[in-house]
């Protein structure tokens, strides 16, 4: 990138490995496009994508934490998938010539992001073979992981699906010691694809042990608590595979 800019300025302060990435990334990007880039930061929690939305910008993570999120699950908002920088939002929808995004992202730590124009991003990427071969290699190596993620959930006896259920939720919103969170046991039989007899007995069996608290339908988890349940998870779906 030869232009300097605050998206250079950033970009100049990540990890070795992270700019020559995106050096190489944006080598050919015309100044059209280097131009149009956005810093943008968001706090914990904000929305930055809506599933049926337009697509209309392309956000690439530079530093913090974002989650793919369901608010199908009434009351709940749950994070199926994790993301860590360096990840591209946008670009998967652009290839597969899909007008609308498929899901919706949040961010789930204090977040830096570049932000692109939809259409400049899309001109730039179909005619940029460098920068296409890079993003066609990072989407296939994605759906690869979440395929192989996908059969080993499949695999997983119905009571450690809870508890990784449970784990992923603290993980992607526990920010205090203390996590609590409402789930019925029809909202944990739609997450997890279990009945809810097998969700009543492993929260009973979890609560007896001392590795949650309920009160009501909501769930109370510590740090401590939380260490414990991942134990009992036999395979690890949630593992970045890095």
């Amino acid at each position: 990138m030869n232009k300097m800019s605050e998206a250079d300025d950033v970009i100049s302060k990540l990890s070795p490995k992270q700019q020559n990435y995106l050096n190489r990334y944006f080598t050919y990007a015309p100044e059209a496009l280097k131009s149009s880039m956005q810093v943008v930061r968001m706090p914990a929690g904000t929305t930055f994508i809506q599933e049926g939305t337009l697509v209309d910008k392309v956000y690439i993570l530079l530093k913090g934490s974002v989650s793919a999120v369901d608010y199908r699950v009434r009351e709940t908002v749950y994070g199926f998938c994790h993301f860590e920088p360096i990840e591209i939002f946008g670009t998967m929808e652009i290839l597969g010539q899909t007008n609308c995004y498929k899901t919706t992202l949040a961010t789930t730590q204090d977040s830096l992001l570049l932000k692109i124009p939809g259409d400049i991003c899309k001109k730039w990427l179909l005619n940029d073979v460098s920068a296409l071969r890079m993003e066609t290699e990072r989407i296939i190596g994605y759906l690869l992981d979440q395929s192989r993620k996908e059969r080993l959930y499949v695999m997983l006896p119905g009571n450690e699906r809870v508890y990784l259920i449970l784990t992923n939720l603290y993980e992607t919103y526990g920010k205090c010691d203390t996590y609590r969170v409402y789930l019925s046991r029809k909202d944990f039989s739609e997450v997890t694809g279990v009945s809810e007899r097998t969700i009543t007995r492993a929260l009973k069996d979890l609560e007896e042990k001392g590795l949650i608290a309920r009160d009501g339908w909501s769930i109370v988890m510590t740090w401590e608590q939380y260490q414990k349940i991942r134990e009992l998870v036999g395979v690890q779906i949630n593992e970045t595979g890095e």
